[in-house]
């Protein structure tokens, strides 16, 4: 039993607040675990915790604690939550080690409460190799911190602002840090992208399978820089294509968990429509009581995210590799683009041209030698672009409606199982982490990388 001595001081409640207060403005709150009980410890010295009145206990290097309404019990005696733990060493718990403080709320469970910089230090090595190249890290490291402040918006709301999984972004503490991966962090030290002067929602996943996905067709919401665009550079990833066996039933399932109706024995899966890369938008399923049609992230979240890696299915199965040369939107490529490619505007670039010129971006002078010299429009919008991103304007042009490639066909049935073949790995929206590991081997910058996969955006120092 842990020995432990009960001593009476009176400190600031304020700091167990998780709406904290200006000093705390750059600290993230981590959930580590939702459990009642927790067995944690520290790599030097004692662990220290104080309660929620100000009650101070010394507990040796490690300790057994349970969560008992609103108090914590440790060797029998309660102390009222929220708590925070400290000490001289790493903490740890679940065998890792961690920076910063423990805190245990009635909401929020085991939370480990950390500076932003510090965290960041322990998601990089967990989100892509410490090997990869140094403007690939670079970008990670301004999306990482990026997400977490954004979601640190919510922390009044839900108790905390990530969770430690993929289901935010994966953290696993100090013990997974590397000298590389500290590098990038401190080298980008308090980046973060804008849209405006909001920050940007910078979702990212592992391999887009050639093109990323519309916010819209994944998630339902409408957001200018998360449409879909195509990798710019060849690469090849480990989950470049995949296959995936799921019995009628495991479909049946499903189909249940994601839409609430049972369609029976399914027989027939359809998939409808799909984006500008080929991705499943919608997909109907044929059962033995009617069907169903469902977005098709929806139908993978619920069937298992994790076998069924992507919606990119590809019909007829086979290897993979993304070969593209797509110049990345908004930007001239590192390599020296020809004078017929310099001089070309996308449609959305022309759009993004017009509301920059109605923004009053452009002098009258400017604007009279963009009319007459229209091998300049292509000039004139990188200038704007660069001069409405340091005032912070956005110059993105509200998306239009796309047109979408009525594919109709039918998802392989052998047996009682449906086979799906398909490519990449993760929802598909935002930044490819493999994509931007190829351009950041072809010399392309993390502000070039981010500026292709979130267009409209900025890089900015977070104050």
């Amino acid at each position: 039993m842990t020995t432990i001595q009960i001593c009476k001081r009176y400190v600031l409640a304020i700091i167990f607040m998780l709406c904290a207060c200006s000093a705390e403005a750059r600290d993230v709150y981590v959930k580590l675990s939702g459990a009642g009980n927790y067995s944690i410890g520290i790599t030097a010295g004692n662990l220290v915790m104080t309660d929620a009145e100000g009650r101070l206990a010394n507990l040796a290097d490690s300790a057994r604690i349970s969560v008992s309404g609103g108090n914590v019990v440790i060797g029998g005696i309660s102390f009222m939550m929220p708590v925070r733990i400290t000490g001289a060493g790493f903490l740890r718990f679940n065998g890792k080690t961690y920076r910063g403080a423990f805190m245990i709320t009635p909401r929020g469970g085991l939370l480990n409460v950390l500076d932003v910089e510090q965290y960041l230090c322990g998601v990089l090595p967990a989100e892509v190799g410490a090997s990869w190249h140094m403007e690939a890290l670079r970008t990670q490291a301004i999306c990482a911190r990026t997400y977490v402040l954004k979601q640190s918006m919510n922390r009044q709301e839900k108790g905390y602002d990530v969770v430690d999984t993929d289901a935010d972004q994966v953290y696993k503490g100090q013990g997974a840090e590397t000298e590389r991966t500290n590098h990038a962090v401190a080298s980008t030290a308090g980046m973060i992208l804008t849209y405006g002067k909001e920050l940007a929602f910078t979702y990212f996943h592992s391999d887009s399978g050639g093109h990323t996905a519309d916010i819209s067709d994944v998630w339902g919401q409408s957001i200018p820089y998360l449409q879909g665009v195509p990798e710019v550079v060849s690469y090849k990833s480990p989950v470049a294509s995949w296959s995936a066996k799921f019995s009628a039933s495991r479909i049946q399932q499903a189909v249940r968990k994601a839409s609430g109706t049972d369609i029976g024995s399914v027989s027939q899966i359809h998939v409808n429509e799909v984006d500008d890369g080929g991705r499943a938008i919608t997909m109907t399923f044929t059962g033995s009581r009617g069907t169903k049609t469902i977005r098709a992230s929806q139908f993978r979240l619920a069937l298992d995210p994790r076998t069924l890696k992507s919606t990119m299915f590809t019909p007829s199965g086979g290897a993979f590799s993304v070969n593209n040369t797509t110049t990345p939107s908004g930007l001239v490529s590192a390599k020296k683009a020809a004078p017929s490619e310099s001089a070309t505007l996308t449609f959305t670039e022309e759009q993004a041209l017009a509301k920059m010129t109605a923004e009053g971006i452009f002098t009258t002078t400017e604007l009279i030698d963009m009319l007459t010299n229209e091998s300049k429009k292509k000039q004139y919008y990188l200038a704007g672009l660069s001069r409405a991103q340091k005032a912070g304007k956005s110059v993105q042009a509200a998306p239009s409606p796309k047109p979408r490639s009525k594919y109709g066909y039918m998802i392989e049935k052998s047996g009682n199982e449906f086979v799906f073949y398909g490519r990449g790995w993760g929802h598909g929206v935002g930044m490819c982490q493999w994509g931007a590991m190829a351009m950041a081997e072809q010399g392309y910058t993390a502000e070039q990388i981010l500026a292709h996969y979130y267009p409209g955006t900025a890089v900015r120092r977070f104050k």
